[in-house]
């Protein structure tokens, strides 16, 4: 895999807890009562990742696809943007899997932008905005 670069358009994965998940638990009984136990005391949460561009003329941000239920322990990154150039996606060989699926939503988006006619504006919290 090739390492993510910058594009003309800023991309990034936003981050936000999978409100869903929690009210659908779907699966063998064993694993989602094990997750509700890591829920109900704090370490692991559920995350929707959403791909996200910044447009290049007015910086707005707009959403191009994302991947809901992504159970992973519970991070600070909730609410926020992590953009292709942070330095935090750089390989290392204790890469996390919530790392791993930034990194991923992030190279798909480069390699295959998603056009501009179909991105979906993104309503992010006001510490996000401009």
């Amino acid at each position: 895999m090739s390492t993510i670069t910058a594009t003309a358009t800023r991309v990034g994965v936003y981050l936000i807890e999978d409100q869903e998940y929690y009210r659908s638990p779907l699966g063998d009984a064993e694993v989602v009562a094990d997750e509700h136990a890591h829920f109900a005391d704090g370490t692991w949460s559920a995350y929707l990742l959403m791909t996200v561009v910044e447009c290049p003329h007015c910086g707005q941000l707009y959403t191009t696809d994302s991947l809901g239920g992504v159970v992973v322990d519970t991070t600070t990154l909730v609410d926020s943007v992590v953009w292709a150039d942070d330095p935090s996606l750089g390989r290392t060989a204790d890469d996390d899997y919530l790392t791993g699926q930034i990194r991923e939503l992030i190279q798909a988006e480069q390699d295959s932008p998603t056009p501009p006619a179909v991105w979906v504006p993104l309503n992010p919290p006001a510490q996000l905005v401009r």
